[in-house]
């Protein structure tokens, strides 16, 4: 588990993060968490689906990224080869965490058991005098956009639920050494039915704020479940 310690000038002077593209930190989770800004690029090569927590009733959307729980088979390896990535792949090491569970304010804090930390060698993130390296204001300010994006997510999310269109489903992947068909459960998409039984008032508030694209993404992805059945019989063949 990550430990997330609050960045400070003058405990994490020396502290340096190195650049590296190794992925293999999800190796362990088979659903990404995206934002809608995702949508569009990764429905090329992964299902896109929505799943809900049940502690809180919130939906989130995510990138299915293997068939069996706990195995991720794109991040098995160290390199990532996909043509695409979720937006927030690169920002690890680092996170924005509130400083209270009632406060709105954020601060950024960096994961003290990643190997990307170093007091030896990579990008610094204060200079000399204390201040905000270049390097640490560029990775502040795409924490900060993934945050913005998050909650223009979660406010899409809220509509596409306000309107009902969000439907519990199971998807049937048959594996090769599986006689039956395994079913990914759990899981939410949304409903083709509903959706084209919307008014036309309803369908022209959908496409004037700009999530029609992002439904058929969506729905277009589905279609992704066949490319990572055949990755996971790939990967289970060796």
């Amino acid at each position: 588990m990550p430990l997330m310690i609050p960045l400070n000038n003058k405990q994490h002077a020396n502290l340096k993060i190195q650049k590296s593209n190794n992925v293999s930190r999800f190796k362990n989770q088979h659903l990404i968490p995206i934002t809608v800004q995702d949508f569009i690029p990764l429905s090329t090569e992964f299902p896109i689906v929505f799943v809900k927590n049940e502690d809180t009733g919130q939906f989130i959307s995510v990138a299915v990224m293997g068939i069996r729980s706990g195995i991720n088979l794109y991040c098995q390896e160290v390199e990532w080869t996909c043509a695409v990535a979720p937006i927030g792949f690169n920002n690890a090491p680092l996170s924005l965490v509130k400083t209270s569970e009632n406060s709105d304010e954020v601060t950024v804090c960096f994961d003290e058991k990643s190997a990307l930390i170093s007091t030896e060698s990579g990008e610094a993130l204060f200079d000399e005098q204390g201040r905000q390296t270049e390097f640490l204001n560029r990775k502040t300010q795409a924490l900060l956009s993934v945050a913005e994006f998050t909650e223009q997510t979660q406010a899409i999310i809220h509509i596409l639920t306000q309107k009902k269109l969000l439907t519990s489903r199971q998807l049937n992947v048959k594996l090769a050494r599986e006689e039956e068909p395994m079913l990914l459960s759990g899981i939410y998409l949304i409903d083709e039915k509903v959706l084209n039984a919307l008014s036309a008032q309803e369908f022209e508030e959908l496409r004037s704020q700009g999530l029609l694209p992002l439904i058929y993404a969506h729905l277009a992805s589905l279609h992704q479940i066949t490319r990572l059945a055949i990755k996971q019989n790939e990967f289970e063949a060796k």
